[in-house]
């Protein structure tokens, strides 16, 4: 089941057309039928009991998920019950307002099977209980609307998930271009100091060894001077020796990368959730491969949080300990489900953990979903 995604003007516009054909159909009914007939308030209770139906099936949230399919299904059946009720075929649109939902709960092979289902009542009910000589062709054209209206929620469907799928893939590339690029900064590190240690230390440590020579072989009289000369230069070279070897051994260690950066890249320009990071002081990551496995677990986190919840914050911590690096992942939206059905995301990110050793938790608690990583500082 595809969770709605109606923004606000489509979910309104939706409203409107219920105001419209509810406020008509019973102003009809009152006049032609009276105040004291139960068609009227018959039609007034499905007029509300679809609207109550309608603003639960079309939550953007995952709250009473079991209750969705069985509203539809009672949606369907007030909207058919209204056309037995009085004879106006207009109160076919329920059913067309109805057909734009069914792309989100079921396959668009089965809409076009249940479209039929959309159509059918009216050209039965207005042929053989309205005596409507004409329900056929109308329930027939009702049934192109049903159509269209399913195609539009598809392809809102599709445009959506493909638009999402854009703006994750260009977080994601970004993020991980922050880290290709600090890891470019390490390789570089590292060739400099080869480079000064291959060259510089080779040519100074030669250096040092034919001053020392030299400084054996000045031994003789009036030499002294010279001799001292070459000790000083001895012991010049075996001090820039040394400051090299620490120069370059500086250089060898290689810099933390700035993990922070590289995920608050991922959330760039998203209207929600706003990110709540934390990092302890002890943390620093080194190592290429554990800071893009820590970022693809926020990454995953972040997808979830926008997808399945309306939560309008994240909060990512990160700490370190002798065990390694243990990251916390907490969203704010409420639980309304106890168990936990782990996808193709959050199966990804286990075996991604398991294979480096590490472990994964994923539970429920007062404020909403919960994760936490360990994962061991690489040897």
């Amino acid at each position: 089941m595809k969770i709605l995604s109606f923004m606000n003007i489509e979910r309104a516009s939706a409203l409107v057309t219920w105001l419209f054909v509810s406020s008509s159909a019973l102003y009809y009914a009152f006049s032609q039928y009276g105040v004291s007939s139960h068609r009227p308030w018959l039609i007034v209770a499905a007029a509300v009991g679809l609207a109550l139906c309608f603003s639960v099936v079309t939550r953007r949230d995952t709250s009473l998920p079991s209750w969705r399919i069985p509203l539809l299904i009672v949606m369907y059946l007030l909207a058919v019950g209204s056309l037995l009720l009085l004879p106006y075929s207009y109160l076919a649109i329920y059913l067309v307002v109805w057909s734009a939902l069914l792309p989100y709960y079921l396959g668009w092979r089965k809409c076009l099977a249940v479209s039929v289902l959309a159509a059918l009542p009216l050209g039965v009910i207005h042929t053989f209980y309205w005596q409507d000589p004409y329900a056929w062709l109308t329930a027939a054209l009702f049934w192109t609307f049903n159509l269209f209206a399913m195609m539009m929620s598809n392809v809102a469907i599709k445009e959506k998930s493909a638009r999402e799928k854009s703006e994750a893939l260009n977080r994601q590339l970004t993020s991980a271009q922050q880290l290709i690029h600090q890891a470019g900064r390490q390789d570089e590190r590292l060739r400099i100091a080869r480079n000064i240690h291959d060259v510089l230390g080779h040519h100074l440590t030669a250096l040092t060894i034919h001053l020392q020579v030299a400084s054996h072989k000045a031994k003789g009289a009036g030499e002294d001077e010279v001799k001292t000369h070459v000790d000083q230069c001895h012991s010049l070279a075996k001090l820039l020796l040394s400051d090299v070897r620490e120069a370059v051994s500086d250089i060898r260690e290689n810099a933390p990368l700035d993990w922070q950066q590289a995920v608050r890249a991922l959330f760039k320009d998203l209207p929600r959730p706003s990110l709540q990071l934390s990092i302890a002081d002890n943390v620093s990551i080194e190592d290429v491969t554990t800071a893009d496995i820590l970022l693809r677990c926020v990454q995953e986190s972040l997808t979830n949080t926008i997808k399945h919840t309306l939560s309008a914050q994240l909060q990512v911590t990160l700490d370190k300990s002798e065990k390694g690096y243990s990251l916390t992942l907490q969203d704010e939206q409420v639980p309304t489900a106890k168990t936990i059905q782990l996808g193709n995301g959050l199966t990804g990110m286990s075996e991604r953990i398991e294979e480096s050793g590490g472990s994964v938790k994923f539970s429920f608690n007062k404020h909403g979903f919960f994760t936490h990583v360990l994962l061991p500082e690489p040897v």
